[in-house]
């Protein structure tokens, strides 16, 4: 079966961010990915996000909202949402903003370890991989951590298996964090939207390498 036929049969990738109250930087880190993935026709994204501890229902917060149109993306719509064990079983790719949020993340579901990782952290190894270096490991290199059913079929996963198996690729420190800005000046929101815009160009050039043939 040739590759495009093989992507016709394959389910969308599903990447979920992730950060504390999912009104400022995971809901802006989601509509920064989806356009950047979008402009690099990098195949068939699904694109959620959720916080580990939700303002559910609440509004965008107006800073965040107005640089993701900045940037060129769209909040539309984007109100806060709980972290739930369906939504991280349901995504191939887990993005969370800080090492503390991903370590939280992965002691309530364990499971999701392999697929867990900071923005940081997963732009660096993604860039880091060789175009071809997932296929070993989808072909089933025992890896930290088991993936749900889920991940088993997507364009991603393999990707992301791969990726779990590289971390030593992608020391991380203090700095790499991506801080809170509520209720922060402006200044500091616009400097985690660039931060937050310079990782997720990173992740989806990366990707569009594995992925756009």
């Amino acid at each position: 079966m040739s590759r495009s036929a093989q992507s016709a049969h394959r389910p969308p990738s599903t990447v979920l961010t992730v950060c504390i109250g999912n009104i400022c930087r995971s809901p802006l880190a989601e509509q920064l990915l989806r356009a950047r993935l979008g402009q690099a026709g990098a195949g068939d994204f699904e694109l959620l996000s959720a916080g580990l501890h939700a303002v559910v229902g609440a509004p965008m917060e107006p800073w965040p909202a107005a640089l993701s149109q900045e940037y060129g993306a769209d909040p539309t719509g984007a109100v806060g949402k709980q972290l739930s064990a369906e939504i991280v079983g349901a995504s191939d790719l887990v993005l969370t903003m800080t090492r503390g949020q991903r370590d939280d993340l992965v002691k309530r579901y364990p499971t999701a370890a392999q697929r867990t990782f900071t923005l940081a952290e997963f732009g660096r190894i993604v860039a880091a991989l060789p175009v071809s270096g997932h296929s070993a490991t989808a072909a089933g290199e025992p890896l930290w951590g088991q993936p749900t059913r889920a991940t088993t079929g997507s364009a991603l996963s393999g990707i992301v298996r791969s990726a779990s198996s590289a971390r030593h690729l992608a020391p991380l420190s203090p700095e790499d964090d991506v801080r809170d800005p509520i209720n922060k000046p402006e200044d500091v929101h616009r400097a985690v939207g660039r931060q937050i815009n310079d990782l997720t160009q990173r992740i989806a050039e990366g990707l569009s390498r594995h992925l756009v043939r």
